[in-house]
């Protein structure tokens, strides 16, 4: 494994999985990690940044980040799946707005790092070099897909 990069964790866990709809209110307030799962029914292009036009096929996609802030994991998913007002910040803005989330899963003691590489490890391939991930060393992107 190159330098930068992650070994896969073993055993990872994730505290919770919230299926929508969910009320905003049992997400944690705790900082963690997450995972945003979506599903494509067919193609779609976005605008996702400097990466430009992205073109993201059917299937299962997941998208993983770290909320760290006020508010922790609660304040962060509530405003990837719309449930406070936002502006488009990030390249899964562009990605929330156009596929709907099927399920969101929570870690307290992972890292998004970790989640990514273990799901690497699982089959899980990069959908997009750097989606997600502009400010990340250790992962080739926050976005993945199964199969």
């Amino acid at each position: 494994m190159g330098a930068g990069r992650l070994a896969p964790s073993r055993g990872l866990r994730y505290a919770k999985v919230f299926i929508p709809p969910f009320y905003r209110r049992e997400l944690p307030v705790e900082a963690g990690s997450y995972v945003l799962e979506l599903r494509l029914d067919g193609e779609i292009t976005i605008t996702a940044g400097r990466l430009g036009e992205v073109r993201l096929g059917p299937g299962l996609l997941r998208y993983y980040g770290s909320a760290r802030g006020p508010g922790g994991i609660r304040a962060r998913v509530s405003r990837h799946l719309g449930l406070v007002p936002r502006r488009p910040r990030w390249h899964v803005d562009a990605l929330t707005a156009r596929a709907p989330v099927v399920q969101v899963l929570v870690s307290l003691e992972a890292t998004e790092h970790e989640l990514v590489a273990a799901d690497l490890a699982k089959g899980w391939r990069v959908v997009v070099q750097g989606f997600g991930s502009s400010d990340c060393r250790a992962c080739p992107a926050h976005l993945l897909a199964l199969g």
